[in-house]
């Protein structure tokens, strides 16, 4: 299929994608390198504990749920469960947010984890790309973490842009962020991006909550924290088990409807509205 397919294609065209969850799997080494450097930097830095729990493909922190959480947001909630004055969180957070990314540059410097990306992962960002669509991140990690990863994983363009919880608290700042990223790199192509050519896919509630917010479409993806019901319940443009069977004739579909989809395992690239 050619890229002009995409509606709108001299005006550009984008994905964004949540990491964990969506593109890796829930509980990777890849995400408890991530985690245990976040407990250390917390601990060696504030001297709070953070104890995190896997939990099937739920992730806690100190009995909290993190499901669409942010690094910032994490690391204010262990801070505050501590009780750490709000007037010192500020500086001990980007110490915090520093430290953990160096351990995690030093303990994923060599790793090749493409074994740990959800199956379809690398499929669909390859075909976004033979299509001139823009592919870029829209994350709770910081910046940093979320390059290593993706490097790690050889996916290492979609790093290059998008919106990332280095400070960032919210998923809807975060969303916004990754929409401002993409239309200034549709900029540079000459092209104008509207949000009718952006989709954000994200594996939980929140990251459709932030779409919505943001303004743009939202694929829901059940293989992380959120089922397929909880995804459709809060608004998502489409749902899908996997990512596996996903393509960009299914995204080109998407932008051209007037309402919610949901692909099923019996037929993967035809949306039931």
């Amino acid at each position: 299929m050619d890229h002009s397919t995409w509606p709108g294609s001299d005006r550009g065209a984008a994905v964004v994608f949540d990491i964990d969850g969506t593109l890796l799997r829930p509980g990777t080494f890849l995400q408890r390198v991530h985690m245990e450097s976040m407990a250390t930097a917390i601990e060696r830095i504030s001297g709070a504990p953070a104890e995190f729990r896997y939990e099937g493909g739920d992730l806690f922190v100190n009995g909290h749920d993190l499901a669409g959480c942010t690094d910032a947001g994490t690391i204010d909630l262990v801070l505050r469960g501590a009780g750490v004055p709000a007037a010192k969180s500020p500086g001990l957070h980007a110490a915090v947010v520093a430290a953990m990314c160096d351990l995690v540059i030093t303990a994923t410097q060599d790793l090749d984890s493409a074994h740990e990306l959800l199956p379809g992962a690398a499929d669909l960002v390859a075909g976004l790309r033979r299509h001139g669509v823009i592919a870029g991140l829209s994350t709770g990690n910081a910046r940093t973490v979320a390059t290593c990863k993706m490097r790690a994983t050889g996916l290492s363009g979609l790093a290059a842009l998008g919106g990332f919880g280095d400070i960032c608290r919210a998923r809807t700042d975060i969303a916004r962020g990754a929409v401002e990223a993409v239309r200034a790199a549709a900029g540079t192509r000459g092209q104008v991006l509207g949000a009718a050519g952006i989709v954000l896919i994200g594996d939980t509630t929140s990251d459709v909550g932030a779409a919505r917010a943001a303004g743009v479409r939202c694929v829901g993806v059940a293989t992380g924290a959120s089922r397929v019901h909880e995804l459709e319940r809060a608004g998502a443009d489409l749902v899908v088990p996997t990512l596996e069977g996903l393509g960009v004739r299914d995204l080109v579909e998407l932008v051209h409807a007037d309402g919610a989809g949901c692909l099923d395992g019996a037929a993967p690239s035809t949306p039931r509205r």
